[in-house]
């Protein structure tokens, strides 16, 4: 009886430490997986529609269908207190991750998702960190806090975010950011790049196309473009390298 008590006290221990201080949210007392998949057969787009948690997506050449690795942590688990789902609606399929109701800070929803990479990629994301690489159709992204890592993207990306750094590199197609506090880092860029920043510097560099920036505050550092446009600059330093065109 007393090793059967010892063994329960293990298994529960593990399953509440999990979720205790993970990421930076607060503390959580219980956790779980979850894993779901869709055949991506006739589908064109990926949606993503998430509350609180960390986003991790990465695109995979000819792969077949759409997988989700999700974990819940929160106060309470039950299963009507979050919605995870994926479904396919017409020609585009549609991920639900997101509690009904946050209470507490530390209910979120972390995801690891693998999705073929011809997919066009729509995210609307509510808070948390976002890694996306190797999509090869275009991006439009809407996050309202949390950093963005992005790699490897190709098509036409647009970036709407309010808190928090933008990285991207290796990027293959026009780029668009509305961004209202956070530095933002592009590197090796091929096509244009067109920034509208409030507050935070801005650095890119080797970028085959234009750089078009308005600027509230923070220092540009533009190293290696065909163009730079300067619409307008509250405050902070320019500086301006290996530009092919005259400035203007």
């Amino acid at each position: 009886m007393k090793k059967s008590i010892i063994v329960c006290l293990a298994l529960c221990i593990t399953f509440l430490s999990k979720g205790l201080f993970a990421g930076g949210w607060g503390r959580a007392n219980l956790s779980k997986n979850v894993q779901l998949a869709l055949a991506a057969d006739s589908i064109v787009q990926l949606s993503i529609d998430a509350g609180a948690g960390d986003l991790e997506i990465t695109g995979v050449a000819g792969q077949s269908e759409i997988i989700v690795v999700a974990k819940v942590l929160g106060e309470k688990l039950n299963d009507d207190d979050y919605v995870l789902t994926l479904k396919k609606e017409g020609d585009k399929a549609l991920l639900i991750a997101q509690f009904n109701n946050n209470t507490y800070n530390s209910e979120r929803i972390d995801l690891e998702v693998s999705m073929p990479s011809s997919l066009a990629l729509v995210v609307d994301d509510k808070s948390g960190d976002i890694s996306i690489e190797s999509v090869s159709n275009g991006l439009t992204l809407n996050d309202r806090s949390g950093d963005i890592e992005l790699s490897n993207i190709a098509g036409l990306m647009r970036i709407e975010d309010r808190s928090g750094d933008v990285i991207g590199e290796d990027l293959r197609g026009d780029v668009s950011i509305n961004d209202r506090s956070g530095e933002i880092r592009l590197k090796n860029v091929v096509g244009d790049v067109n920034i509208d920043d409030s507050s935070g510097d801005i650095r890119a560099t080797n970028i085959s196309g234009v750089v078009t920036v308005e600027d509230s505050s923070g220092d540009i550092n533009v190293n290696g473009a065909a163009d730079f446009k300067l619409i307008s600059d509250g405050s902070g330093d320019v500086s301006l390298r290996n530009i092919k065109m005259d400035l203007k």
